[in-house]
């Protein structure tokens, strides 16, 4: 599960590396939100099966086109009904024989079967597609959906789908296990993006890894907390729980 992090890859096609540097056109969006507002349809679900289907060219940039398919089981937002639809994802393409290429920016998209995501969706003529190409805007997400989950919440206001939002994604952080020694682990990955989404409301999910052992963790919950209280951020909402389990 990546939210923003800076991925390292290197393409190698070919025995030998051209050591050439691969840009793409498309600039992956800071803040959280973002990713709900270049997006029609908003919804998790676990990903079926999914199958390349050829090459396209986006953007004046050629990429090769996947078709996944998943069972959807929560709407945040736009039109789509809780059963399965499939959708458009994009990867490199490279020719075979050619040199490797160097890939150093946000991290690509990478749809498996059986897991279940947050995706963002937009519709186009050709149907459903990922709201940017290539970069994984998705979230990989804990495998069950909340007990007391609402299905659809596209009519609810947008205080409220954040903050639901918001408990999907610490559903994540607490299901990782201890991080290794010196890192701060997966579940720190969230930290800015529950931020994003609710504000002064995540100080309790903040205030729970102030007890785990990993150092590094504690303290990247302590800045996210001396944030919230730099900023005076208060909450003000009956959805979310008082205290984490």
């Amino acid at each position: 599960m990546y939210i923003g992090a800076i991925t390292f890859v290197i393409f190698a096609l070919s025995q030998l590396a051209s050591g050439q540097s691969t840009h793409y056109p498309w600039v992956f969006p800071g803040d959280f939100r973002e990713r709900l507002r270049m997006s029609d349809i908003v919804l998790s679900g676990i990903i079926i099966h999914t199958s390349q289907a050829g090459t396209r060219t986006v953007n004046d940039t050629e990429v090769t086109s996947n078709i996944a398919h998943v069972r959807v089981d929560r709407i945040f937002q736009g039109t789509a009904s809780i059963e399965e639809l499939q959708f458009a994802w994009f990867s490199p393409h490279f020719e075979m024989g050619k040199q490797g290429a160097i890939y150093s920016g946000p991290p690509l998209a990478a749809f498996e079967p059986g897991k279940r995501y947050l995706i963002f969706l937009k519709p186009t003529d050709l149907g459903l597609e990922v709201a940017m190409p290539l970069y994984a805007l998705e979230v990989e997400l804990a495998t069950g959906v909340p007990r007391t989950a609402e299905r659809d919440l596209s009519q609810f206001p947008f205080q409220h789908r954040y903050e639901s939002l918001a408990m999907e994604l610490e559903a994540v952080a607490l299901a990782q296990p201890p991080p290794a020694a010196g890192s701060t682990g997966m579940a720190a990955t969230t930290f800015p993006a529950v931020f994003d989404l609710v504000g002064g409301c995540a100080e309790p999910f903040y205030r729970h890894f102030q007890s785990v052992s990993s150092p590094e963790l504690r303290a990247a919950a302590v800045s996210w907390l001396e944030l919230i209280q730099s900023r005076n951020l208060k909450c003000n909402t009956s959805v979310r729980p008082e205290k984490l389990q």
